[in-house]
């Protein structure tokens, strides 16, 4: 029996604007949040201690972290090697250059020769004998429409058409990676990718255009005993019958608002040919909180604010205050005090909305010779969605990133 420990979507050094500088360290506390939570994943394995960790990609927020990060992430990683416990770190989106070529983030583990650590970069598969026994992990990167496709296929064609296109490509690859294998070895797909039955958020939108969806039946194949898969950072199983687990360990940190509810952590697996036990293990990840309120009716809004922020256990958190209120009333509320209210938190903003404002903005009405930009009709859109503020500039750069492949 193989034991692996599967986490993925650590982005390390995200969300610093949720953070502040620790004054003894000189760092950003949320980069020692998901240092931490890292840690406690690496304490994990070694404890147990298991066989093999599996990372399915996205280790920074881009290909090319600053030096201190980079250094964080190694510290950590490397504790595995000196427990002898080997690795596969899976390229993901985030890892590769912005052209999708090279793991360029995790690149530097293969040049150093660090022992018993695999960059998976390439769809290959690789036969490991470890302690609990011989395994083989087959791994599927984050891939772009450059891995598989030329310019010229793809010319002209739209969005779901080159979909399709990339999925006949990806098959005949896959399979000829399972027609290899050994059915007597118990045999883990290691994929960052976006399955067409995952529940999403933010990660279904930023992909269009970056890559594609790939279908369940890709997945749930009777040669794969287990499929650890990276990219979607909310845990989940997207196969109930468990043969196999196609699973979704998430990010093991909050990265925005966007999370706030979900929990985060790391999938423990006992692996043997033809079955896998997992479970789900939860990580102590800084609570994000939202505190929204309309005190537009109220006659003293500012006391009504304070009065909500009381009620709340805000201690450590980080803390999203959104008040609705008229322009009449600005003058009533004291900044400051709120500030003051605020203080126990981790970390706070504040956002007030006025109600004259909520309003949706009517469009431009269309007629002969006036056409509405896609981009300020999603921008008018957008800020009207406070829900999605996080994500805003992502999602439109994103829709440019469609708009220049029409």
């Amino acid at each position: 029996m193989v034991k692996i420990l599967h986490l993925s979507d650590i982005h390390l050094g995200s969300g610093f604007s949720h953070g502040k500088i620790n004054p003894e360290t000189g760092i950003n506390t949320r980069l020692e949040d998901f240092v931490n939570t890292l840690k406690i994943c690496i304490d994990r394995a070694i404890a147990e201690p298991v066989d093999l960790v599996l990372f399915g990609g996205d280790a920074f927020p881009d290909a090319t972290p600053a030096p201190y990060v980079h250094e964080a992430f190694a510290s950590q990683f490397r504790r595995l090697a000196d427990a002898e416990i080997p690795a596969i770190l899976l390229v993901g989106n985030h890892d590769q250059h912005s052209q999708g070529s090279g793991g360029a983030s995790l690149s530097i583990y293969r040049t150093l020769v660090v022992p018993g650590f695999i960059v998976g970069d390439t769809i290959a598969t690789h036969h490991l004998d470890t302690r609990g026994g011989a395994i083989q992990i087959i791994t599927l990167p984050w891939l772009n429409r450059s891995t598989l496709l030329t310019r010229p296929e793809t010319e002209g064609l739209a969005l779901p058409e080159v979909n399709e296109m990339l999925i006949q490509k990806l098959q005949p690859v896959l399979e000829a990676e399972i027609r290899r294998l050994d059915p007597k070895i118990p045999t883990v797909l290691l994929a960052h990718l976006m399955a067409d039955r995952a529940s999403l958020g933010a990660e279904k939108f930023l992909a269009v255009g970056k890559g594609f969806t790939i279908p369940m039946s890709m997945l749930i194949r009777e040669e794969f005993d287990y499929v650890a898969l990276g990219h979607v950072h909310k845990h989940q199983n997207l196969n109930p019958s468990n043969d196999p687990p196609v699973v979704y360990p998430g990010s093991i940190e909050r990265v925005d608002f966007g999370e706030e509810k979900e929990a985060k952590g790391y999938i423990l697996v006992k692996l043997q040919p033809g079955k896998a036990e997992w479970k789900f293990c939860p990580l102590p990840a800084r609570p994000f909180i939202t505190l929204e309120m309309d005190v537009s009716e109220q006659e003293d809004p500012l006391a009504a604010v304070l009065e909500a922020i009381a009620k709340q256990d805000i201690d450590e958190k980080v803390v999203r205050l959104i008040y609705k209120l008229r322009s009449e009333q600005l003058d009533l509320i004291n900044t400051s005090a709120i500030d003051r209210a605020l203080q126990t938190a981790h970390s706070h903003s504040i956002r007030p909305e006025l109600v004259s404002q909520l309003a949706r903005p009517r469009l431009p009405e269309l007629g002969v010779g006036n056409t509405l930009n896609p981009i300020e009709a999603l921008t008018t859109y957008l800020n009207n969605r406070t829900d999605l503020e996080d994500i805003r500039q992502d999602l439109l750069a994103a829709a440019e990133v469609l708009l220049s492949q029409r």
